[in-house]
């Protein structure tokens, strides 16, 4: 079944230009596919219940919702062009989780990110600091200083570079780990799963040294720790997919509800603002900060420009002109040079 699957993922791309044509046959084929995406839309509801594109994570699990019918249609137009077994939409979702199919990077953080925390309770001498000191119930900032926290002068003047990136496996305490683990595991494991390995990597280490040497620059006498940064870059990333794919998100076609567009629009951006905000917050705690959490996020956006697929609008019969093609290309290449270019600097 794995193999059939990984058959028509490879050619639905001949299928794809072949189908697309003009005249009465493409116009066929067109109405079809929506049928079929409608379909799956339908089945993703009766298994899932109806999308509540709220928020960041929200409208992302919508995004990616979308995403997988959309692959599922192209897939069983494939078949049907192909003369291959049927695969039911429910096979199709469940083969999406199997074999090597995995989130894998992020079972490497989270393993790091673990391993850290209890070594840091060890060189504590597995002891924790009062609650006055480290709210987060965890070590020390000495004993946090000493397995590689952020912090400037070390960095400077005596050339501990590794800092930039032994920050974002390690935390201040257990109240912090679970929260970010949280976050990472639920963010990561969504984006890695859409996008890939590579990908995940990408958005994650990059926005997290990034942000530490944002934090390093206008903190300089501040410890600071934690997976934030990547965090952040993965909620970034999240946006920037979302941007991308915004005309599409609440277009007629792909919403259940006949909601008016600008009311639509207007509780969205609410519910972004305000998950934005409840971080800023968050990076009010010691040994987190803001300048971390909001770098991360900017590197994230620029790197999820070039790392994120967009969703073809070939696929809803919307043909883009060369115009458009040349910019969707620019802006992938944009994003991922600026954020090397910001850190170089």
């Amino acid at each position: 079944a794995m193999m059939r699957l990984l058959a028509a993922q490879l050619g639905r791309a001949d299928w794809a230009d072949r189908g697309r044509n003009g005249g009465a046959e493409g116009a066929a084929s067109l109405e079809r596919r929506l049928r079929d995406f409608k379909f799956a839309q339908r089945k993703r509801r009766d298994r899932y219940g109806g999308e509540r594109p709220w928020g960041i994570m929200g409208l992302y699990d919508h995004l990616q919702g979308i995403r997988t019918d959309v692959e599922w249609s192209e897939d069983a137009a494939w078949r049907r062009e192909n003369d291959e077994p049927y695969l039911s939409w429910a096979d199709f979702e469940e083969g999406r989780k199997l074999g090597l199919n995995r989130p894998f990077f992020t079972y490497i953080m989270l393993v790091l990110c673990t391993a850290m925390l209890i070594a840091s309770y060890g060189v504590n001498g597995w002891t924790i600091e009062p609650l006055s000191v480290n709210p987060m119930v965890g070590p020390s900032a000495e004993t946090l200083n000493r397995l590689g926290a952020k912090f400037t002068p070390y960095i400077v003047q005596d050339g501990e570079w590794y800092r930039l990136f032994s920050p974002m496996v390690l935390h201040a305490g257990l109240i912090h780990y679970v929260l970010n683990m949280a976050a990472l595991w639920f963010i990561g494991s969504a984006v890695e799963l859409s996008h890939g390995f590579v990908a995940a990597a990408i958005i994650f280490v990059i926005p997290a040294t990034g942000g530490t040497i944002l934090s390093a620059i206008f903190l300089p006498e501040y410890i600071s720790v934690g997976a934030s940064g990547g965090i952040f870059g993965l909620i970034g990333a999240c946006i920037a997919d979302i941007t991308m794919n915004w005309s599409l998100l609440f277009s007629k076609t792909v919403n259940e509800t006949d909601e008016g567009t600008r009311l639509r629009h207007a509780r969205v951006l609410v519910w972004l603002l305000l998950d934005i905000l409840v971080n800023c917050i968050i990076g009010l705690t010691p040994f987190v900060d803001n300048f971390t959490h909001m770098g991360g996020m900017l590197y994230g956006f620029l790197c999820g420009l070039s790392t994120m697929e967009r969703l073809s609008l070939n696929f809803f019969g919307v043909s883009a002109d060369g115009c458009t093609r040349f910019r969707n290309g620019l802006v992938r290449f944009f994003g991922l040079i600026l954020s090397v270019v910001l850190i170089m600097v």
